[in-house]
């Protein structure tokens, strides 16, 4: 083994060492110091209302909203770290001069945000004839059937708090750092790795995959990190609108 690719190794190892222990972090001060986490579900249920769920499967409910909190925090925390790690801003993907304008970068948004939702549905059809059906979290499946405050405090999340958070995380820092010291490919594979890891849902793992190198890659071409943004919003809402519309078909029939 070269010592480039053992440097190479080094660096993706030591960043996902501090990403994870960042993350950890964040969710210790969300969901484990006593009155953080019931002082946001209680502003959750005055924005939405209580949800109409058994007592326990309300407070797991309304903890969806927590985690992407706890994920801006972690990407606070790890932020901090990295500028004590190695001083200085990180350099820009794309320099200024060669940004893209917005109605390009609109455009490559755009294009982006179909290769998400087409390959998410591609791939969950090869899964199928394969054995192994894509499934969404069992979760969201609740949230969804439930309706009401359960399903806004859903949407709140899905379409603000998580593309905010998980961008910032997995593609403001973690992508661009090791992107910096290891090389492109090293960042895209690590970010799109723990991204689909942090999400917890096995029978999604390939889908989430997918869309963690179709949101770094709306970054890389665009230059700007709120076309990721843009894109993740975009697909989170079409799989919502997916569901929706799955819930009125089966509730007809």
């Amino acid at each position: 083994m070269s010592a480039a690719v053992r440097d190479r190794i080094a660096v993706v190892t030591s960043e996902i060492v501090t990403a994870v222990g960042c993350f950890a972090a964040g969710l210790v001060v969300i969901l484990g110091i006593p009155g953080v986490a019931d002082g946001l579900r209680a502003a959750i249920q005055a924005l939405f209302g209580r949800p109409v769920l058994p007592p326990d499967q309300a407070k797991v409910a309304l903890s969806l909203a927590l985690t992407p909190i706890a994920t801006l925090f972690g990407a606070l925390l790890y932020d901090r770290l990295g500028r004590v790690i190695e001083p200085g801003p990180l350099p820009p993907l794309v320099p200024a001069a060669q940004l893209p304008r917005l109605p390009r970068a609109a455009t490559i948004s755009l294009v982006y945000l179909g290769a998400a939702v087409v390959g998410s549905y591609v791939l969950g059809f090869l899964m199928q004839l394969l054995g192994a059906p894509i499934a969404e979290q069992p979760l969201v499946l609740d949230l969804v059937a439930a309706g009401g405050p359960a399903l806004s405090s859903l949407v709140f999340s899905a379409l603000v708090l998580a593309p905010l958070g998980e961008e910032l995380f997995f593609r403001g820092l973690l992508f661009r750092r090791v992107a910096h010291r290891a090389g492109m490919w090293p960042g895209l594979a690590t970010s799109a790795l723990l991204f689909a890891a942090f999400h917890g849902n096995i029978h999604g793992l390939v889908v989430y995959l997918w869309l963690g190198m179709v949101f770094a890659g709306a970054y890389v071409a665009t230059g700007r990190l709120s076309c990721a943004i843009a894109v993740h919003f975009g697909n989170n809402a079409i799989t919502l609108i997916a569901l929706l519309t799955e819930r009125a078909t089966g509730s007809q029939s």
